[in-house]
């Protein structure tokens, strides 16, 4: 058995595994991190995307064009054209899908309309000439919108396809993204939760390609407050996050079974906390920057004990050794990791 309290293997074990730390540090804090859905540099920068082609053809209001032809309606005649994006297929799916407000108010159904920076604008708008009611608007660059309208802003509910192929749908608040709604990345990275001021913000859940997953509380577009993170290889962290960092208290769970049940700092082991391992072993104490510091007891699967100081990881100060069968305890003074 021997009691010597060199940790041959213990920090090694101790200390997360090479792959899972890059899971850690890197897909979450750096990669993963850098892909949360915000909704603010997207909204306010459609306006000035580069053109979309396409060859659908666009309903516009009628006007002289050698290449285009007359498309009859009940009310009004538009021309068709072979450059634009507003199809019967975009107005069919906009009055099936959105039905109208209940509300006393004049609302009108206009031609297509051009509007600010090129946009154009097909729908409902009230007797003072603004955006009211169901809608839909196409930005030179192919961003399209399809929902409500008041006062000329995106509101209650819409949906909202960008350039790139990313889509947002669900609710709005004067053109921003609030309340609950749903983001899809074209690439299969998806957010399904709380919005405000077109940022995460309460309850929510985000996927990704590689089948990593996160659910749970957002503060200001950042993953905060109580939380679950899922790894592809079966990992699971499930406690407190602050500023999309691991931090605070929780416990990690490893795949090959080993945990760890305590406090967190800056996505690293730090404070008190107790890791275990699958063949019995255990410690109890302090860690800072994810190695054993100040105050500990190891316990090894065979029953004996070390209790006393650590520093980087190794027994270092004062400590004993405890022998459960014959109950004796002997103390020594370490330094790295042997005794003196």
């Amino acid at each position: 058995m021997g009691c010597t309290c060199e940790n041959n293997k213990g920090e090694d074990d101790i200390e997360i595994k090479k792959q899972s730390k890059e899971i850690l540090t890197y897909k979450l804090d750096q990669k993963l991190l850098k892909k949360l859905v915000t909704l603010q540099g997207h909204i306010h920068g459609y306006l000035y995307r580069k053109k979309f082609n396409s060859n659908e053809r666009l309903l516009i209001e009628n006007q002289t064009n050698q290449n285009s032809y007359i498309f009859e309606t009940d009310d009004n005649k538009y021309i068709m054209i072979d450059e634009g994006q507003i199809t019967e297929s975009d107005i069919n799916y906009l009055f099936n899908n959105y039905p109208p407000l209940k509300e006393n108010k004049d609302i009108k159904i206009k031609p297509i309309t051009q509007i600010e920076n090129g946009a154009l604008y097909y729908g409902e708008w009230d007797s003072e000439g603004n955006k009211h009611g169901r809608g839909i608007q196409l930005w030179p660059d192919g961003s399209k919108f399809y929902g409500y309208w008041i006062n000329n802003k995106a509101n209650i509910k819409g949906k909202l396809i960008h350039k790139d192929g990313d889509i947002y749908e669900g609710e709005w608040v004067d053109d921003k993204a609030e309340g609950y709604g749903i983001y899809s990345h074209i690439d299969g990275a998806k957010y399904e939760g709380y919005w405000k001021d077109d940022k995460q913000e309460g309850k929510g859940k985000e996927i990704w390609p590689d089948g990593n997953s996160y659910e749970g509380e957002y503060v200001g577009g950042n993953k905060q407050g109580k939380g679950k993170f899922i790894w592809s290889d079966g990992s699971v962290y499930e406690g407190d996050f602050m500023n999309n960092n691991i931090e605070g208290k929780g416990i990690y769970r490893w795949a090959d079974n080993r945990v760890y049940n305590g406090e967190w700092k800056n996505n690293q082991m730090d404070g008190y906390g107790e890791f275990t391992w699958p063949d019995g072993r255990n410690y109890k104490g302090g860690y800072k920057n994810d190695k054993k510091e100040g105050y500990g007891v190891f316990k090894w699967s065979q029953g004996q004990e070390y209790r006393g100081n650590w520093k980087n990881g190794k027994q270092h100060g004062e400590g004993e050794i405890f022998n459960p069968q014959t109950k004796e305890c002997k103390k020594y003074i370490w330094e790295n990791g042997k005794r003196k």
